[in-house]
């Protein structure tokens, strides 16, 4: 029953990731969105800002493809390249598809991401309704919510309904004893208009991308948020994981405002909440 249910759950998530997005709530541009003279919204506008003067990441965001050919969201012919100085460009299927050489799996790494793709993905924790992983929810093809107050920023993802939090209060990030987390601990700091986001304290059992790469309790995350223009979100990711890759790696993710759009709800069923539609 486990087993085929997760099959299928599988099946499903990878037909949502490619599945247009359309809003649950009517459509409605928040007062303040930058317009052209012909009504539209002026994608390359200047960014917002917050009464403090930061650069303010608030708004609804979906993740710009940058594959050729192919399905959307599947890793088919040859990646887009990047500009000069920017990391390969992050998939939700294979983070280390921009890479020549894949990426620098330690031999259990290598070895435990073929099982998991001959298993089909089988061990998912997105399979049993459970948090996908950072990278995983950057590149899923459902949208997400950016909430920006002075002292702490909340992402809520479409995908599985996550919801992160970053501490901007000047806190430090938890010592090694503290409680893993799914999601891991963030804080943030600002360097000029670049968000600076530190994760660490993650569980040790988790997926990097849909393909399976694993991620240790030695995982560390920094996101670089940034904001070019009105409609652009760009995230430069450090992953730094010595229990599972031999040297840290560089991905970027870049978004695109959905002005007037909002997340669907979300609810995950498995065998045991099917229950309560009986």
């Amino acid at each position: 029953m486990k087993r085929s249910f997760a099959i299928s759950l599988i099946i499903t998530t990878s037909l949502l990731v490619s599945m247009p997005v359309s809003a649950q709530w009517p459509y409605y541009l928040v007062p303040g969105t930058p317009l052209l003279p012909d009504g539209t919204v002026d994608m390359d506008a200047p960014a917002p800002r917050t009464a403090n003067g930061n650069v303010d990441f608030t708004g609804t965001w979906n993740v710009i493809r940058h594959h050729q050919g192919g399905e959307q969201g599947r890793p088919v012919g040859e990646p887009a390249e990047p500009p000069p100085g920017v990391p390969p460009y992050a998939t939700f299927w294979d983070q280390g598809f921009g890479f020549e050489n894949g990426l620098p799996y330690q031999p259990w790494a290598r070895e435990e991401r073929a099982r998991r793709m001959e298993n089909n993905g089988i061990d998912n924790p997105d399979s049993y309704c459970l948090p996908l992983g950072h990278m995983q929810f950057h590149t899923h093809g459902q949208p997400r919510d950016i909430v920006q107050g002075d002292d702490r920023l909340a992402i809520i993802y479409e995908a599985s309904a996550g919801v992160r939090q970053v501490f901007m209060d000047g806190r430090p990030a938890p010592d090694d004893e503290a409680l893993e987390w799914w999601y891991g601990y963030s804080v943030g700091h600002w360097e000029g208009d670049t968000l600076v986001v530190e994760t660490t304290n993650f569980r040790g059992d988790g997926w990097l991308d849909f393909n399976g790469s694993p991620t240790t309790e030695q995982l560390r995350t920094v996101e670089r948020f940034s904001r070019p223009t009105y409609g652009k979100l760009e995230i430069d990711i450090l992953i730094d994981d010595p229990g599972a890759y031999t040297e840290p790696f560089s991905l970027r993710i870049e978004q695109s405002i959905m002005p007037g759009d909002n997340l669907i709800e979300w609810v995950c069923e498995n065998e045991q909440s099917t229950q309560y539609f009986n």
